[in-house]
């Protein structure tokens, strides 16, 4: 059912990757990256999104190596406390999108130059994603998004907790958001765990 909404959205040109036991899942966790980066071909692919977690766990559970196992790997680490490179199951309970809807094809391409279309496309979106998954928490991969407050007008956040970059949308009190580091790299899964449990004690608004 969610999937099939999330298809449906007119606001979503890169649909997320949702594990099988989301809709299940206690707290829901939707993460969020900035962009997908490839080729114009692959931008036209709505699946994009999905198919490169889905490849990247594939490639975990095999022992193969791509960027992308660090960044599944970090995440399950971080997320469960448990030891970078054990169990990637808890994929399966949570989903993750990107915020920007085009392809980014350009390796270095500066993004704080994304024009006010490209970010009002990626909020619309945004905001789909929340009404689609209702998510308790939304993990934010990187401090971008907020330091550029893509995601909302800066007047549009109350604060939860300023050290821990935590925050809710005025108008989704229901939602608690949190900027972790960014899973590539200089990335402590157990530094992050500990902030993670602090943000899951913050109360909702």
């Amino acid at each position: 059912m969610l999937k099939r909404h999330l298809k449906e959205s007119r606001s979503i040109h890169f649909l997320p990757y949702v594990g099988d036991g989301y809709a299940g899942a206690s707290p829901r966790i939707l993460m969020i990256g900035e962009a997908n980066h490839g080729t114009p071909q692959e931008g036209a692919d709505r699946g994009y999104t999905g198919g490169v977690v889905r490849r990247a766990l594939r490639d975990a559970a095999e022992g193969n190596g791509n960027h992308w196992v660090r960044y599944i790997r970090n995440i399950s680490a971080m997320l469960t406390g448990n030891a970078y490179g054990g169990s990637d199951a808890v994929w399966d309970t949570v989903a993750y999108g990107v915020f920007f809807q085009h392809m980014e094809t350009e390796a270095h391409r500066n993004r704080a130059s994304a024009t006010p279309e490209e970010v009002a496309l990626g909020r619309g979106a945004f905001s789909a994603l929340l009404g689609i998954l209702k998510p308790d928490f939304v993990i934010v991969w990187g401090l971008t998004l907020f330091k550029k407050h893509w995601l909302s007008p800066e007047d549009g956040i109350t604060m939860l907790d300023p050290g821990l970059c935590a925050y809710i949308l005025r108008e989704r009190p229901d939602v608690r958001i949190w900027h972790c580091h960014h899973p590539s790299r200089d990335f402590s899964h157990a530094s992050e765990h500990q902030k993670w449990k602090a943000v899951r004690n913050l109360p909702a608004r």
